[in-house]
């Protein structure tokens, strides 16, 4: 049987490690992007956020960083840790709440929320997306907006179909330990299901080894889906970009859809 949510839990003090590329050169860019939806989209002035799925913090503190007031919820503690002592390192303030990002029971409180990092992906059913979607709508003030991003599920099948094999990769920690890697994906094509494996071997210096199996599924909405559903919720708006490009609508052959819906 697996184990639900490895890579949140037991292998969170490594997630940053695992995702330095994403956290160094990605998030400012995504940032920049949501700062420009701000601009364009919002009808309110922005100044309160709510990062949900926030995991170890990065967007929510490059938020921070930029003078947001930003509110993080994930649904795991040792993820929360992780974000809670990044943002005393670097003396930001910021709020840590656990809890469910279907469950959400805020009512007019955010100027935006924002969920970064394919982790709408992880509403694998209709009834969560729905869930999902009509919390957010409520915990937002009338002329907020809601970013969200995910791979584009035609892209994904495509490059799936050119590279079906797994990837292997090996990073060292800064703690010493090698950290190896083999990553598959299994890719259902007609209901756009991801099944996401990875091993984790966590090597230390002694050669002594102890291992980690990541199972994740996931679902790849495309823009439509991801638009109507908005629509459905009670959004007044909602629109697809690509590749975090303001000027990107609707994109046919971007890698990666965000989710812009107005309230």
């Amino acid at each position: 049987m697996y184990e639900e949510h490895v890579l949140y839990t037991k292998l969170a003090r490594y997630y940053d490690v695992l995702y330095r590329d994403y956290i160094e050169r990605v998030v400012p860019r995504y940032v920049d992007f949501v700062e420009q939806v701000f601009k364009a989209r919002a009808e309110r002035s922005i100044k309160r956020i709510l990062d949900v799925a926030c995991g170890t913090g990065s967007p929510a503190l490059e938020l921070a960083r930029r003078g947001y007031d930003v509110v993080c919820l994930d649904l795991h503690d040792e993820m929360l840790e992780i974000a809670k002592s990044k943002a005393e390192s670097e003396g930001l303030k910021l709020e840590f709440v656990k809890k469910d990002a279907r469950n959400l029971d805020y009512n007019g409180e955010f100027d935006a929320v924002t969920m970064f990092f394919t982790s709408i992906a992880y509403m694998v059913e209709d009834s969560d997306l729905n869930r999902l979607l009509t919390g957010v709508h409520r915990a937002l003030k009338p002329g907020g907006v809601f970013v969200a991003d995910t791979p584009n599920p035609y892209a994904f099948a495509y490059r799936f179909g050119a590279m079906p094999g797994p990837g292997v990769w090996e990073v060292k920690a800064p703690d010493g330990k090698i950290l190896f890697i083999i990553d598959y994906r299994e890719f259902e094509n007609v209901k756009a299901i991801v099944h996401f494996k990875r091993l984790v071997m966590i090597i230390n210096e002694d050669r002594t080894m102890r291992s980690y199996f990541v199972y994740d599924k996931l679902r790849l909405y495309n823009a439509r889906e991801l638009r109507e559903s908005a629509i459905r919720t009670g959004f007044r708006a909602a629109e697809v970009y690509g590749d975090a490009d303001i000027n990107k609508r609707e994109p046919q052959n971007a890698n990666r859809l965000f989710l812009v819906a107005i309230k």
